[in-house]
């Protein structure tokens, strides 16, 4: 069979009003409009704006541009960080939206290196690869002007400056492989560590996936298996300004595993029902896996001065693991690895029933993902 081309992808690096894009030292970088036709070759970086009638920087204002390095294999500069590929620069709510475009493994290895310490074993490497791969892969999506962002609403991207041997290699050594169910890409979905079991995917999110269940973790190694954060008055009351701050928070729903799914906060001008992420993005908690408790007494001038600038702890949450809790846990893979796992036994063992084929795009295959 002929070898076939890894496909390319497209991640939302920054939207902003001003960019500036420069070349490394000795490389030089090639600018065409929206039709193709070179705008220059340039030595220097440049600076671009958003405004009313185009792209400005660069003589007439333009709807669209794509920068690439003129050298070939070269990189560009794109605020304080460099990247292989293209780069797309388009407006959009009166904003440019710098769009990288790169071959797929090449993105992977900066993501590998960005979502996982590149110093872990290869095996936990070569789990988050595949991973990677296959979420990356089922958001190819394209009839949009990107596929994913460089944030962790994606999956984390920061350009050469996270790709390391280690996971250039981990990326290499498991080249076009991906999971798939029933002939199709899975929701490869990951977190940090789970606190002891991750969860399944019906507790937390809509639908339940065959391949997303509850399994036990390997995370015991994880800085956050276990944790304790105090909880503010000022903090409280911030975000529970509506009704005066909280004076206990009460779990109205758990899920089989025991995480929070809702919650009744409760404060001195009223209550409030919330879903638990919603709890969790106004608290910054590190997971649901959580519950609440009164602080210890404090006595003393420090308990006073705290108390006099709202910084006592009103609450203390006591908690295990980071992240939602569904699919692979990162630490989870670490454990195992170091316990001797291969990354096919250990993503099996997260990924219930998922099958670790390769991809082969010309066939028209894998199939898309379901409509959502």
């Amino acid at each position: 069979m002929q070898a076939i081309a890894a496909p390319e992808v497209r991640v939302l690096l920054k939207e902003e009003m001003v960019l500036r894009v420069v070349p490394p030292r000795n490389e030089r970088l090639q600018v065409l409009d929206a039709a193709g036709r070179s705008l220059g070759v340039f030595a220097q970086g440049f600076t671009l704006r958003a405004a009313a009638d185009g792209i400005e920087g660069l003589g007439t204002p333009h709807t669209s541009l794509w920068v690439r390095p003129h050298q070939r294999g070269g990189s560009f500069w794109l605020l304080q960080r460099r990247y292989r590929g293209a780069l797309k620069l388009q407006l959009h709510n009166g904003r440019l939206q710098a769009i990288n475009q790169l071959p797929l493994e090449s993105y992977l290895a900066s993501v590998v290196g960005a979502e996982m310490p590149h110093r872990w074993p290869a095996e936990a490497l070569r789990v988050q690869a595949v991973a990677a791969r296959t979420y990356a892969m089922r958001q190819l999506r394209p009839q949009r002007s990107y596929d994913l962002k460089a944030t962790v609403s994606s999956q984390v991207y920061l350009g050469l400056e996270s790709e390391t041997a280690s996971t250039r290699a981990a990326v290499a050594s498991t080249r076009g492989q991906v999971l798939t169910h029933g002939q199709r890409l899975i929701d490869a979905v990951f977190h940090s560590s789970s606190g002891g079991l991750t969860e399944n995917s019906g507790e937390v999110w809509l639908q339940q996936l065959p391949y997303l269940k509850s399994v036990p973790d390997f995370d015991q190694q994880s800085p956050v298996f276990r944790w304790r954060q105090p909880l503010s008055q000022a903090l409280l009351q911030r975000s529970f300004a509506a009704i005066g701050g909280v004076e206990r928070i009460e779990p109205l729903q758990r899920t089989s595993t025991g995480r929070l799914r809702r919650v009744l906060v409760h404060g001195p001008e009223g209550s409030v029902e919330l879903p638990a992420a919603e709890l969790r993005r106004r608290l910054g908690l590190r997971s649901s896996f959580v519950r609440f408790e009164p602080p210890k007494a404090g006595a003393g001038p420090f308990a006073r001065l705290q108390n006099w600038l709202g910084l006592r702890p009103q609450l203390i949450a006591v908690g295990r693991g980071f992240g939602h809790g569904v699919g692979l846990s990162q630490w989870g893979a670490y454990g195992l690895s170091r316990r001797g796992s291969s990354y096919g036994a250990i993503l099996a063992h997260y990924y219930r029933g998922a099958t670790l084929s390769a991809y082969r795009p010309l066939s028209g295959w894998p199939l898309p993902p379901p409509p959502l």
